[in-house]
């Protein structure tokens, strides 16, 4: 099991990566245990004599002259996760979301044991369930066998560590389990371009195509404060009421003319703060208005100061009758006494440059790099034998904001 010499080592090591695939990179260090360091494994067990042993890096035991990771479960265990193994890797090596997986170890135990489930943390024992993914269970032997979780794929910035739940609530036995020649092969993605394609974010004009707001069952429509925003900028403001029937009766909506498709990557940012604090809960919609489900993470907590905040994501399924994820939702009455004034500004909703069309990608230079060709009539442009809006949508005559008229850009107030 051991590698005894370095050549055959670095042959081995090689061969493993030609194994996974280009690009993927063995991030364990020791995992043959030959040396000290057990920084990648952390353990929450039991002593042998059924003491808890409290969190910490793990044991390494010298069995039948093999080194190898020892950790104990316990007798009557009240959950299946009272005994954990932990392979994890710095904070400041966390996986972003696309990033491919495939753990591989030699394990076995004191006595069979099935099904011992895998899950996903950040830091070694911080659950967090909008990170989990599929992490096939290991089935222990009294003999040394191979585990090989597959290809898997982070779903959430910030996993790092992979769990295994060891303590068996079937027979209520405890157990004693090994670990060797631990790998965690690991291929992150390409860094992404990211394209803005919020017209407006930083709430300085009157387009509300992109923030939609919903005050109380009144018509959707774009508010905006002048001196409100970050640094004294414009800001687009909602107001939430008392009494409100439901925490979604008062609702910000950051709408884009993309249709993410299942498991395309996205990019929300923006700025946030409000008269009085509140707890504000997040949703994907198809459109304003459109439910489709919950968001990553599920509220926020929204102070009296300025509070920056910028979540990456994958879009979930369409939803059967509204349609494919396009709108970040913000539910402004979950206190429903609460009646207050929320502002946002600096606002983003980004998609891959990878899977944006030859229109987004006009859009988002337009967002980007946007030119105050002002006019004072739209007299000139009745000749025009074409003008576009910048999602590409043609037009019968001028609209306030950016025009495209005739290939150039005409922006009217």
């Amino acid at each position: 099991m051991k590698k005894f010499f370095t050549l055959i080592a670095a042959t081995l090591v090689a061969g493993s990566a030609f194994a996974q695939g280009e690009g993927f990179v063995n991030v364990i260090n020791n995992g043959d245990l030959s040396g000290t360091d057990v920084a990648n494994f952390v353990v929450n067990d039991f002593w042998e004599d059924g003491q808890k042993h409290a969190t910490s890096s793990a044991r390494i035991l010298v069995d039948k002259g093999e080194r190898c990771i020892i950790v104990c479960s316990n007798n009557n265990p009240t959950q299946v996760w009272d005994a954990q193994f932990f392979v994890t890797v710095p904070e400041e090596d966390a996986f972003e979301v696309g990033t491919q997986l495939q753990l591989k170890m030699k394990v076995k135990a004191e006595r069979e044991q099935n099904n011992c489930s895998g899950q996903v943390h950040t830091a070694p024992g911080t659950y967090v369930q909008s990170l989990q993914f599929n992490v096939p269970a290991i089935n222990f032997t009294t003999d040394w066998t191979d585990y090989n979780s597959g290809i898997m794929t982070v779903r959430g910035d910030g996993t790092r560590t992979l769990a295994f739940n060891l303590s068996d609530t079937g027979t209520k036995l405890a157990n004693t389990f090994y670990f060797d020649d631990i790998e965690l092969w690991v291929k992150r993605p390409k860094p992404i371009v990211w394209l803005n394609l919020v017209v407006n974010g930083d709430c300085e004009g009157t387009d509300g195509s992109s923030l939609v707001c919903r005050e109380m069952g009144q018509a959707d429509s774009f508010y905006q404060a002048p001196g409100e925003g970050v640094d004294g900028s414009a800001a687009v403001v909602i107001a939430s009421a008392n009494n409100a029937v439901d925490p979604w009766s008062t609702q910000f909506f950051i709408t884009s003319v993309h249709q993410f498709a299942q498991g395309e990557r996205y990019k929300v940012k923006f700025s946030v703060r409000a008269e009085a604090n509140a707890n504000v809960s997040m949703q994907t919609h198809a459109y304003p208005g459109g439910y489709i489900g919950g968001f990553s993470p599920s509220s926020i907590n929204v102070t009296t100061e300025w509070q920056d905040f910028e979540f990456k994501g994958t879009a979930p399924a369409p939803h059967a009758q509204n349609g494919p994820f396009q709108s970040i939702a913000f539910n402004l009455n979950e206190n429903k006494t609460l009646a207050t004034k929320f502002y946002f500004d600096n606002i983003e909703l980004c998609i891959d440059e990878d899977i944006a069309t030859d229109e987004e990608k006009a859009l988002a230079e337009e967002i980007a790099n946007p030119v105050p060709t002002a006019i004072n009539s739209a007299k000139a442009a009745k000749a025009s034998k074409s003008i576009y809006n910048v999602a590409g949508q043609q037009l019968k005559s001028l609209q306030k904001g950016l025009n495209i008229v005739d290939g150039a850009k005409v922006y009217v107030k």
